[in-house]
């Protein structure tokens, strides 16, 4: 299906170029155009034209009155252009301009993937190397908590068992002065049975002697003996 090619050829200064043909050259063969089959178009007294062109790849050269031939680009029509201009279909990008911008594309994304990963091959084993780090730091952790605890259980059960010697020793003294004064009060009250002893063994010889008295004065005698002891 032919692609309408129109326009108005104009000079640098915007003027119409009248009387221009227009030729377009097949580069290469395609369904419906052979190689180097050439097409013409002549601009009119307006510099309009309006070509018809089927779809293929054609090399633009202008041919005017008191102008050398001059080729000013290639085009590449395909069947599901639009209609345009033939500036248009100049300045459309062509595949030769297409393919080193998307080979330079496609290199620049190569690049960037692997200098992203590069980047997150760096970035995993900083974080195997963080978490190596972090590993350590929790088993010191730990093990600083467990001395630090067995050291205050060993400082619990030293203060525990001063306690308990302050209060075994303070409970050795009050036992320590109540045996004191117990023994002095045990002296004492031995002190006084012996006293009483004594006592009672003195009252108890006097009565066998007044006895023994009593006995030998006979009825008398311990008449006298009763009235001397003030027995009636």
């Amino acid at each position: 299906m032919a692609v309408k090619i129109s326009g108005v050829l104009k000079d640098g200064a915007g003027k119409p170029v009248v009387n221009c043909a227009i030729e377009l050259r097949a580069r290469r063969t395609s369904p419906t155009v052979v190689a180097h089959v050439v097409a013409t178009c002549v601009t009119d007294n307006n510099g309009a034209y309006v070509i018809e062109a089927e779809p293929g790849y054609y090399e633009v050269a202008l041919h005017c009155n008191g102008w050398q031939p001059t080729r000013v680009g290639d085009i590449d029509v395909a069947p599901t252009d639009a209609p345009g201009t033939l500036n248009a279909f100049l300045n459309a990008p062509k595949d030769g301009d297409l393919r080193p911008e998307v080979m330079k594309r496609f290199e620049e994304m190569v690049a960037q993937a692997q200098q992203s990963a590069g980047a997150a091959a760096g970035n995993a084993q900083q974080t195997a190397q963080d978490v190596a780090a972090a590993a350590t730091a929790r088993d010191d952790a730990q093990r600083f908590a467990e001395k630090a605890r067995q050291d205050a259980t060993v400082t619990a059960e030293d203060r525990k068992a001063t306690a308990e010697d302050v209060t075994s020793t303070g409970a050795n003294a009050a036992a320590a002065g109540q045996s004191a004064q117990d023994a002095a009060g045990y002296a004492r009250a031995a002190e006084q049975a012996k006293n009483d002893i004594d006592a009672a063994l003195t009252g108890t010889l006097k009565m066998a002697n007044h006895l023994s008295e009593i006995a030998a004065a006979g009825e008398k005698a311990q008449q006298k003996s009763r009235d001397n002891l003030g027995l009636k």
